[in-house]
């Protein structure tokens, strides 16, 4: 494997945390191609991440590597790993981060990473997981950084429940644009339709295609991920509707 290194982390962009990350990866491995795919993650929101590393996978294909960095846990008991799903690698906390790539992918393995000396208890980031990444991106065998392990770590609140006619989900992300985006799949229908979308103290029955249709209010459509999602006309609906990652969500099938 050899290929693009794209960074998705919750630290943000004011403390150089981030940047630390391009001169680990670039120590461990001079010359590797590195891109932010976001450093805005919500802070310890694994939901989001996990769906971030997704949309990011699906747009750079086999050979990308993903460094994802949302750790509520850096330096207690959980592990490190390093995945490869479907060509795509990902290198994450063993905290759910690579719940969609592995679930959606029809070749996949994984290895538990060691901890080397030295590494900071605070910053895995940048002394564990981008040099292991980066690594990985100029074309190291998987196998060579850790040993092999049957599973990650994965988050089962991100598949969609059946109940009747419904699909019981939740939020997974909320983007830039307010949309709220929920876990359930073009893929999770079947031969059914979406006829409406609840959640806590509020409903939306307006199925569209494209945001231009929504007018006033909220309405339900399918995003470029192939999600569906809670969406407002050049507003936010998360601020229209108070909700936000997590919040539990019910699909009505017809």
């Amino acid at each position: 494997m050899s290929g693009t290194l794209i960074f998705v982390t919750d630290y943000g962009l004011e403390d150089g945390y981030a940047a630390q990350l391009w001169a680990a990866a670039w120590s461990a491995s001079p010359g590797v191609r590195c891109i932010d795919g976001t450093h805005l993650v919500p802070p310890g929101d694994v939901l989001t991440a996990a769906y971030r590393c997704k949309t990011l996978a699906r747009a750079f294909g086999p050979r990308s590597v993903i460094c994802a960095v949302v750790d509520p846990g850096v330096g207690g008991d959980r592990v490190a790993i390093a995945v490869e799903c479907d060509g795509v690698g990902c290198v994450a906390p063993d905290t759910g981060l690579v719940s969609y790539l592995w679930t959606e992918a029809r070749q996949r393995r994984a290895v538990r990473l060691p901890t080397p000396p030295g590494v900071s208890p605070t910053f895995h980031g940048r002394d564990l997981f981008a040099p292991v990444a980066a690594l990985i991106a100029a074309g190291a065998p998987l196998a060579s950084v850790g040993e092999p392990i049957d599973s990650p770590h994965l988050l089962g609140e991100l598949t969609p429940v059946t109940d009747g006619d419904q699909l019981r989900s939740l939020v997974v992300s909320v983007d830039h644009f307010g949309n709220c985006i929920t876990g359930v799949r073009l893929s999770d229908l079947g031969e059914r339709r979406v006829a409406s979308l609840s959640w806590p103290g509020g409903k939306s029955d307006r199925v569209v295609t494209t945001y231009a249709e929504i007018d006033s209010g909220v309405g339900v459509l399918w995003n470029s991920s192939g999600h569906l999602e809670l969406a407002a006309r050049e507003a936010s609906a998360a601020e229209r509707t108070g909700v936000r990652a997590g919040t539990p969500m019910a699909v009505v099938l017809r």
